[in-house]
């Protein structure tokens, strides 16, 4: 077939030759075999004549049917090689037949021209098509919610500055971090929304504007929780968002929440590699230097909320999608809780 395929026609037919060749080998064996024992006393006397009456049906049967069996084994590989190659050779036709037909246009899906031999593009061509075909996806759920600008398209800094800076407490002499009483994570301000984008974007806002949320503008701060996360890559993304929808409930026409475990849109396996977060250590908030100590999160039994929103078509749109991870593999024995 193309050169993205890895079946070799030539091989094919040549394999099923041999099988063939295999089958006439078996079948003149069985002949010289059957002409040199038939009609030979299989001993001598009155006893060679009993064993021949008793042996020489199963030995005839052996040397005929064992070996028109083995021989039909060997025709039947060869069949099967034939119609293999056969059903190869239609399916590349129908493929191309349907290029010529639909007078497809590979240079307008940016696949480079099919190389001699080809009639189908290479896997490589076929790989970049299909992850810009996930981009257009992402660029779509963009302009849906803040799902991707919040929790994809971040860099590990961003999500870092959206957890903000820890709350002193106490008197001034004594300072201590403030801790949220249900949960013993730190308590934090000054959060920096990722909408904003990174550091050097144009047109960024400075603090105090910094800290307020880009969606709903002042007074409203921007909230973040304990965590701070996102996931890895645009496929996970799209697959995850593919999958919630499934779950949605067409006759609802309100939000709807969707939560479900990283399995159930990416098959068996925890998926942990899948995300990226962080939290403020609660037991040393700070480093010796005296900067944010930051702590990579446990991804560990995961789930993924999605939250969709009615798009005024019908449908729905994503509001957001993130990892939420769970509380027992991220707490320090230190919190109390």
């Amino acid at each position: 077939m193309s050169k993205g395929f890895r079946a070799n026609r030539s091989a094919l037919s040549q394999a099923a030759g041999r099988a063939h060749e295999h089958a006439a080998t078996v079948e003149r064996h069985s002949r010289d075999l059957d002409t040199a024992t038939r009609g030979k006393v299989l001993g001598r006397g009155k006893l060679g004549q009993i064993v021949d009456k008793a042996v020489r049906p199963v030995l005839d049967s052996m040397i005929s049917d064992m070996s028109k069996a083995m021989a039909g084994g060997h025709r039947s590989i060869g069949h099967g090689l034939e119609i293999t190659k056969k059903n190869l050779d239609e399916a590349e036709g129908a493929v191309h037949r349907s290029l010529q037909n639909n007078a497809t246009s590979l240079a307008k899906e940016g696949v480079k021209n099919l190389e001699p031999g080809q009639s189908v593009p290479g896997r490589k061509a076929l790989r970049q098509l299909y992850h810009r075909r996930i981009d257009e996806r992402v660029e779509e759920l963009r302009s849906q919610g803040h799902g991707v600008g919040r929790h994809l398209d971040v860099t590990d800094q961003q999500l870092k500055d959206r957890l903000g800076t820890p709350v002193m407490e106490g008197p001034q002499h004594n300072r201590t971090v403030a801790k949220d009483p249900n949960t013993g994570y730190v308590r934090s301000t000054d959060k920096v929304d990722p909408l904003h984008g990174p550091p050097g974007t144009p047109g960024r806002p400075t603090p105090p504007d910094l800290y307020y949320d880009a969606e709903k503008g002042p007074p409203n701060r921007h909230r973040c929780e304990s965590y701070s996360t996102a996931f890895k890559d645009n496929e996970s993304y799209v697959y995850a968002d593919e999958y919630a929808r499934s779950r949605l409930d067409p006759s609802w026409p309100g939000r709807q929440v969707v939560e479900f475990a990283p399995s159930d849109a990416w098959g068996p396996g925890g998926h942990t590699g899948k995300f990226r977060g962080y939290y403020i250590d609660p037991d040393q908030p700070f480093d010796h230097n005296g900067a944010v100590n930051y702590k990579e999160v446990n991804f560990k039994n995961a789930t993924v909320k999605a939250v969709y929103e009615p798009d005024g078509n019908g449908g729905f749109k994503l509001h957001t999608m993130f990892p939420e991870p769970v509380f027992k593999h991220n707490r320090s024995r230190h919190q109390g809780i």
